[in-house]
């Protein structure tokens, strides 16, 4: 038997042939290959699916791929005339943190701490750790952050503090704590301090003006945010950004004041002092460019006084003195004999009295033909037109005031431009209150003479009083927000309308410069510069009923300088003085005034109009030379 020959193949099952099986596995291979391509066709639908459409579950699980952040613009700044800084915007830090976040990752680590401390899951209170960390750097109590978390543990996004310093921002940065995050954010600040901060206003935590020129002045200052969309990994981590995916943002645009700082702090410092020497109830303060209309300063005292029952109240500025109104445009006050200067150079320009005509007073009280009877602090008799004036005498002005018909007193009213607003921007302005035509009788003709039956605001009166200040005679109108750009040179702005004759402007000049010579301003005589001006000391109305407080007043001096070209006009409005440290216009308001008037003259290089062998020899006993302002 041959060994060697190869072993017959075995046979095939009974009924199959070779080319069946064949096919068979031919077509079982068709059949496999089918499902695994569809199963791969069906895997890339799935991953298509969940790439772009995936469910909530998941997308929640999984993150986002794409974020969106916020690329902030900075808010416009607030700027002086000559660039100073007045209110600029820099990048903060708004603390926030996930509480639903702090509590789950609070109790993992609890639960790997206990494979090697039993006591971990026990002991285990993400927000009072949480609060204990925080506290410190917060400058706040623990309690009182472990109470928020609790009250807010299912929600994401909880802000701790609307604005912290670097000291926190790094203290935190160590700390490291899981679900608690700084996010940037602008910042707000006032390099100058609480200088002019009751005209500057200020912005709330969305960084949106909530006062002042910050709120005049909102959509000019407000930014628009650009935006930068990133793609993200699992981890977060930015992968890629598309150039059409970043729109930068547009800062604001600056406003650039009037405002000179330096001026405005001459005026603050002279003006807080004396209202807290005479115990007052607040003051206002206004210096004016006499040649362009420039609000050199503005300000705005107000204060409380234990025991009195104040006569002005502005609950805004308890929360913040910059959310306070700003009563030199919105709160009106009956001027007084300030508002005389008006009416005698009105009558004057109408011919129906000449400044050297003797007006023939009695040697006491005036009584009208009306039978109203116009008291005097003293009575000097007949004197003439101008002496009148220079001694603020409410007899003389009453008769004179009558010679005028109702239509010619209103007329000048209105030329002057009571009763309307100065139309600068500011929210809140009033018009003050004139008595209306229909309601003018015999005793609104007098009462207006001596400044009453008519409301004024302060910058209506240096805007009136501008056109005794400009060789013209013309009103300028005021303007706080100077145009962009580089700083104009000094230059001499046309008026609105002239209200006064060269030949009476010059008469009027006379006269008010008598009112600090020899009248009722002696005391606000400068050893340096020649003013001339009016003062007023007005009865306070009771607030909510008719009538005066016969024991109340509102003291103000109006007044320009120098005398030949005048540069600035100043009004000093004291409100509600202590009677028994003082009360009459020229005896407080006055040396504010002139003290303003000295400082600010000598910092704009304005030369000195007096005589030099008569300084320190005026009977006001001039002011001596005073420091400038620290601010410049």
């Amino acid at each position: 038997m041959d060994t060697d020959a190869p072993a017959p193949a075995p046979a095939a099952p009974a009924g199959i042939d070779e080319s069946t099986q064949s096919s068979r596995t031919r077509g079982w291979a068709r059949v496999v290959t089918c499902c695994t391509a569809a199963l791969l066709c069906l895997t890339l639908v799935r991953v298509a699916q969940l790439k772009t459409v995936p469910s909530e579950r998941l997308d929640a699980a999984a993150g986002r791929r794409t974020s969106v952040r916020p690329e902030l613009a900075q808010r416009g700044g607030i700027i002086d005339q000559r660039g100073r800084p007045m209110a600029v915007s820099l990048v903060g830090w708004r603390l926030f943190c996930d509480p639903a976040f702090i509590y789950e990752s609070g109790w993992d680590k609890a639960k790997k701490a206990s494979k090697t401390d039993p006591n971990a899951v026990a002991e285990c209170d993400p927000f009072r750790d949480a609060a204990i960390a925080l506290a410190p750097v917060l400058r706040q109590a623990p309690q009182a952050v472990h109470e928020l978390l609790q009250k807010n543990a299912e929600r994401r996004y909880v802000v701790l503090a609307q604005e912290i310093d670097d000291s926190q921002a790094d203290a935190l940065r160590h700390l490291d704590l899981d679900g608690v995050r700084l996010e940037p954010k602008l910042v707000r600040d006032y390099p100058a301090g609480p200088l002019a901060s009751q005209l500057i206003g200020k912005v709330g935590f969305e960084h949106t003006g909530q006062a002042g020129v910050e709120f005049a002045f909102n959509r000019q200052l407000t930014p628009t945010d650009g935006k930068v969309k990133a793609l993200r990994d699992a981890f977060g981590r930015t992968l890629w950004i598309n150039r059409e995916d970043y729109v930068p943002g547009d800062d604001g645009q600056d406003v650039r004041l009037s405002i000179d700082l330096v001026i405005q702090e001459i005026a603050e410092r002279h003006l807080t002092a004396m209202v807290d020497e005479v115990n007052a109830g607040g003051g206002r303060l206004i210096v004016m460019d006499a040649d362009n209309g420039d609000i050199l300063a503005m300000c705005d005292v107000l204060r409380e006084r234990a025991g009195w029952k104040e006569a002005t109240h502005d609950p805004s500025r308890r929360i913040h003195p910059a959310l306070g109104r700003n009563r030199n445009f919105t709160d009106p006050y009956e001027p007084g004999s300030t508002f005389k200067s008006f009416v005698w150079a009105r009558a004057t320009q109408l011919g129906l009295a000449k400044p050297s005509e003797i007006i023939q007073l009695p040697h006491g009280p005036y009584v009208t033909p009306f039978g109203r009877t116009i008291h005097d602090v003293k009575y000097p008799g007949p004197v003439s037109w101008k002496t009148v004036l220079i001694k603020s005498l409410n007899g003389g002005m009453a008769s004179v005031a009558l010679r005028m018909s109702h239509e010619q007193m209103e007329q000048m009213v209105r030329d002057y431009g009571f009763g309307q607003k100065t139309g600068m921007g500011i929210p809140g302005e009033s018009g003050g209150i004139v008595t209306s035509a229909a309601k003018w009788t015999k005793y609104t003709q007098t009462s207006v003479a001596m400044g009453h039956e008519v409301a004024v605001t302060p910058i209506q009166m240096v805007r009136a009083f501008s056109s005794f200040a400009r060789p013209d005679g013309t009103i300028v109108q005021p303007r706080l927000v100077l145009p962009s750009g580089p700083v104009q040179p000094h230059a001499f702005v046309p008026g609105v309308k002239q209200v006064v004759t060269p030949t009476v402007l010059a008469e009027a000049k006379e006269a008010m410069a008598g009112v600090v010579e020899e009248g009722t301003a002696r005391k606000a005589q400068s050893d340096w510069y020649q003013m001339y001006g009016k003062t007023g000391t007005a009865e306070l109305a009771v607030p909510g009923q008719k009538g005066y407080d016969r024991d109340r007043y509102v003291a103000s001096f109006l007044a320009a300088a120098p005398l030949e070209h005048s540069r600035i006009v100043v009004l000093c409005v004291i409100d509600d003085p202590d009677k028994r440290k003082g009360h009459f216009g020229g005896s407080i308001a006055g040396p504010v005034v002139r003290d303003v008037v000295d400082e600010t003259l000598k910092y704009l290089g304005v030369p000195y109009d007096q005589d030099p062998s008569k300084r320190s020899k005026t009977a006001g006993g001039g002011a001596k030379p005073a420091k400038v302002a620290q601010a410049r």
